[in-house]
């Protein structure tokens, strides 16, 4: 075996428990995105007689432009990107007019797990860098939030968990309270926090992260809350 092709197959084994345990991460919230709509429909059986909630699994760039151009704030933008997406790991809600004039995110939801070095110790392995899963949540958040910018809400959700979350490793967990606008985590934030009419709003978001794994129903509960509470700021 080749010197490269020795490097690719530990490349792939290092990274196949972690594909295998995201594999599962992505059923669950999924589920849990289900369970939302569920209770949606049920809660508010008989008051969205001109509306309808879809999930879709990505969000298209040119959407989150068209968005933002919505509101008459802002004329530059570069369309070059306009057939990209970005892919939430538990992707999206959207609460619809049936009509088609209407279209605003209700719940945008990800799920990150980071953290193999306890087991690598374990093995006598060195540890590795920490931090490709914030990166890639940062990048996704970064759109999210200016897609969101003139919306008086944010509702998004991060759960996090892994070893690199655990309470003393605070050097991931410190990249994540960065993210967050320095508010705290654990909380839900769904509107926009200490602006006025002079300042701009902060944009502090969901972001709920342990060493433990998410199980269905705790990722439901905090979800469902979310996606009540920006329904009800479209509708009511």
């Amino acid at each position: 075996m080749s010197i490269q092709h020795e490097s690719l197959r530990k490349r792939f084994e290092q990274h196949k428990p972690k594909n295998d345990k995201s594999k599962i991460d992505d059923k669950n919230i999924y589920t849990s995105m289900m369970k939302v709509i569920n209770y949606l429909d049920n809660r508010f059986s008989g008051q969205l007689a001109d509306y309808k909630i879809s999930f879709s699994k990505s969000i298209e760039i040119k959407y989150m432009i068209d968005l933002i151009k919505s509101k008459n704030v802002r004329s530059e933008f570069d369309y070059n990107f306009n057939d990209r997406t970005i892919v939430p790991d538990g992707g999206v809600l959207y609460l619809e007019k049936k009509d088609g004039t209407f279209k605003k995110p209700i719940l945008i939801s990800e799920v990150k797990r980071q953290g193999t070095n306890k087991q690598r110790l374990r093995e006598g392995k060195e540890k590795q860098a920490t931090g490709n899963a914030i990166e890639r949540l940062g990048k996704n958040l970064t759109g999210i939030k200016t897609m969101m910018n003139h919306e008086k809400i944010t509702p998004f959700i991060c759960f996090g968990w892994g070893c690199d979350f655990a309470p003393e490793e605070k050097t991931v967990l410190s990249k994540v309270f960065m993210l967050n606008e320095f508010y705290p985590l654990n909380k839900t934030y769904v509107f926009k926090k200490d602006g006025n009419s002079n300042y701009n709003f902060f944009s502090p978001v969901s972001m709920y992260f342990r060493e433990e794994v998410w199980t269905v129903e705790e990722m439901f509960e905090i979800m469902k809350e979310i996606a009540e509470t920006a329904l009800r700021y479209y509708i009511y």
